[in-house]
């Protein structure tokens, strides 16, 4: 990979690792403290999963041929999760549909998780990252689909949906950070 583009997927890996933070911390004060927050979560979040997209096509160009297909089939569940859940907040953010609305997209969070889930597993089967940082990205992967599955048990109330998000809430921004360091 050429280095300018490797600065590149650097750059994007840590910034949606601090628009990930952004969504994490928002969110929570959304809950506790009240709608004031609300806004800024739905805007970090179209953020969060906008700056993941160009991960996707990182990863179809690093992993080994032998795991084309799959890399190919990751990527595209993956970029439709995170294109279904940027226009779901992108919807509620202009204000066409309300927050009870909005819980429709939600579950797209799961096609994330997947992706996650995938190419982390192809990354330490092909030894492209190390273990530690592919187990990590495993970690942030689990996390996106307990939400989700916490989330349709119960909704956010749900022990499941909060040690998901704490899950992901830790592991994404960890995991993004270390990739986009090794990048640069």
């Amino acid at each position: 990979m050429d280095l300018e583009f490797s600065i590149i997927y650097g750059c994007f890996a840590i910034l949606s690792a601090a628009a990930t933070v952004t969504t994490f911390v928002t969110g929570i004060l959304f809950f506790y403290a009240g709608d004031q927050f609300g806004k800024l979560n739905d805007i970090a979040s179209i953020f969060q999963v906008i700056l993941m997209l160009p991960l996707t096509i990182l990863f179809v160009q690093l992993l080994p041929d032998w795991f084309a297909v799959w890399a190919v089939l990751a990527a595209l569940v993956g970029a439709a999760g995170m294109l279904i859940s940027a226009y779901g907040q992108g919807l509620l953010v202009f204000e066409r549909i309300n927050f009870n609305r909005s819980q429709q997209f939600f579950p797209s969070g799961a096609a994330i998780g997947l992706w996650l889930l995938t190419v982390n597993a192809l990354a330490l089967a092909s030894s492209l990252l190390t273990p530690v940082l592919a187990w990590i990205g495993v970690a942030a992967g689990l996390g996106y689909i307990l939400t989700v599955i916490g989330f349709l048990r119960s909704g956010q109330s749900s022990p499941l949906f909060s040690i998901g998000a704490l899950l992901l809430g830790i592991a994404y921004p960890a995991w993004a950070v270390w990739l986009g360091m090794i990048l640069h």
